[in-house]
């Protein structure tokens, strides 16, 4: 096959707002950039479906806003595990190295009377959200989409799917303590063949897990490769029980159209003045039984009381009463969500929406250091797939998407002042071996069916030992057919992804049997208090790397 071997400075895997900021930083920088996407550039990312915004605070303001009310904040929502070194940096960086970033690339933030209209959203005291209507990541992924495709240094390869690192433990199949990373194992979708990619460093930003879930606000490419490639290398991963579940996602059971099943209600009309209500004409705020900030509560608070009064009531959703919102403001500021809604049959000036919870966000992650990196020299992990320490137990809404672009910019400077490594190694060209084509879709389907109906059923939003255990035990039998089926047959698309899939199940789901307590948005009902006996990171490491 031609372009077998794949040569360039640096590899980036995923072109969110985290891939596709660390790609242009170091293309600016000169470096030749190999860009892989599994599916489309830009589209198909949770960064272009972010309708909320950028937390940021400008100092001077006119709010009395300040990075340590910020910082307050965040470490509240984060519930004691946040890393109060890296929250800091945050805050007081989000602005000058992210919005100013965008901004010189030709981000257009919204205005009112010459002064920044910022948003507030659930957990923030302060209008803080930068945003351009509720469409912010669509209009910033297209910016950076045409910065991306005009850059020289850049050669994108899209419908490639990144199958796994090739690091020197990995080759000499044992751990040396020193662990280099030389490049990957990308599958070409459209041309069915395994390609081989070296380069001098490899970014991973692969983006979420949601589609290890049945139901989920991400789009479909959100597999969890990255988390999954960097676990079999032996990284570990750190506080993965944690998954965010986003209370506003529109319900209707039936559509069938995957965009329409998983449309996002922003977090910023329930900062705007939304409510949940239980039954369409009541006028009750339901979430101030359990929160006294009511639906501007976290999404972890406000996700558990409508899963709580779900299963109390018999509820299949709740509704999103948006009527106390000045008209003409829905109509502008929350243009996407008004016209959506309007299409299916619901005017949001002057009516409730039926909404439900979805798995949102992996709070855990690829445990890296302060500028993105791993204990794999030359591999950073970036975006959602990292675990950098900002959001401890649950993420502050918005602080999501300039940590994607800080850490992307703090990771290209920390491989741009790095001495090349002396060492390289010969790296083996893929081998198809005895793998013969495989004819049964059923089978693959099938483990995908298992998978996310197992972790919605077992590992959702209320957890106990015993539905653990059972998951557990379904999650290892799966795993050892999808070894053999690996070995057996010539890879495809949904079969890696579902390979995929199985691992990060199962570390989600050992990392939610070690913590035995709740906090935030790991629930368990067996320990349903905290305990801080539990004040540091849960971390699930693979030792045996080369199996």
């Amino acid at each position: 096959m031609p372009n077998d071997l794949i040569k360039a400075d640096c590899g980036v895997i995923g072109a969110g707002l985290a891939g596709a900021a660390v790609a242009l930083e170091l293309a600016d920088a000169g470096k030749k950039v190999a860009l892989f996407i599994k599916n489309k550039l830009t589209e198909d990312c949770s960064s272009y479906l972010l309708a909320g915004g950028l937390t940021a605070v400008k100092i001077p303001n006119f709010t009395n806003d300040s990075f340590d009310l910020h910082v307050k904040e965040t470490l509240a929502a984060g519930k004691g595990l946040n890393d109060e070194k890296i929250v800091k940096y945050c805050a007081e960086h989000f602005y000058s190295d992210v919005i100013e970033w965008l901004i010189k690339r030709g981000i257009k933030f919204d205005l009112q009377d010459g002064e920044f209209d910022l948003h507030r959203e659930g957990g923030h005291s302060k209008n803080r959200i930068f945003h351009i209507k509720d469409t912010t990541g669509k209009t910033i992924m297209e910016t950076l989409r045409n910065l991306i495709i005009n850059h020289p240094n850049i050669t994108i390869y899209e419908n490639h799917m990144v199958i796994d690192l090739i690091t020197k433990d990995k080759l000499q199949e044992k751990k040396s303590g020193n662990d280099i990373c030389f490049g990957f194992y990308v599958y070409d979708i459209t041309n069915d063949y395994v390609k081989t990619v070296e380069c001098e460093a490899t970014f991973v930003a692969t983006g979420g897990l949601g589609k290890t879930f049945l139901y989920t606000s991400n789009p479909d490419v959100a597999t969890g490769d990255g988390f999954a490639m960097c676990y079999r290398r032996g990284l570990p991963l750190a506080n993965m029980e944690f998954i965010q579940f986003h209370p506003t996602v529109f319900y209707d059971p039936s559509a069938t159209n995957e965009t329409e099943r998983r449309f996002l209600l922003t977090e910023a009309l329930r900062g705007a003045g939304a409510i949940l209500k239980l039954s369409m004409n009541s006028s009750e705020d339901f979430v101030l039984k359990y929160d006294p900030m009511g639906s501007k509560a976290t999404r972890d608070v406000v996700s558990r009381a409508e899963d709580i009064e779900m299963r109390k009531n018999g509820l299949s959703h709740v509704w999103l009463d948006c009527t106390k919102i000045d008209k003409e403001r829905l109509k502008n500021d929350f243009k996407n969500s008004y016209e959506f809604c309007k299409k299916h049959g619901y005017d949001i000036t002057k009516e409730p929406v039926p909404v439900v919870y979805a798995e949102h966000y992996s709070n855990g992650g690829v445990l890296v250091g302060k500028n993105s990196e791993t204990e794999i020299n030359g591999c950073y992990v970036l975006g959602e797939t990292s675990y950098t320490g900002l959001h401890g137990a649950t993420r502050l809404a918005s602080n999501s998407g300039p940590e994607c672009i800080l850490f992307a910019e703090l990771a290209a400077k920390h491989f741009l002042s790095q001495t090349k490594s002396p060492e390289s190694i010969k790296i083996p060209l893929w081998r198809t071996g005895s793998a013969k084509e495989s004819r049964d879709k059923i089978t693959v389907g099938y483990y995908w069916e298992v998978v996310r109906r197992t972790m919605n059923a077992l590992c959702g939003m209320s957890r106990s030992k015993e539905r653990l255990v059972a998951a557990l035990d379904i999650i290892k039998s799966l795993e050892k057919s999808i070894k053999e089926y690996y070995w057996s047959y010539k890879v495809t698309k949904d079969f890696l992804e579902v390979r995929n899939i199985v691992e990060v199940a199962h570390v989600i789901i050992e990392s939610a049997l070690l913590r035995e307590e709740s906090r935030a948005c790991h629930f368990r009902e067996d320990f349903p208090k905290e305990n801080n006996k539990y004040l540091n990171l849960t971390l699930v490491q693979k030792l045996n790397i080369g199996s």
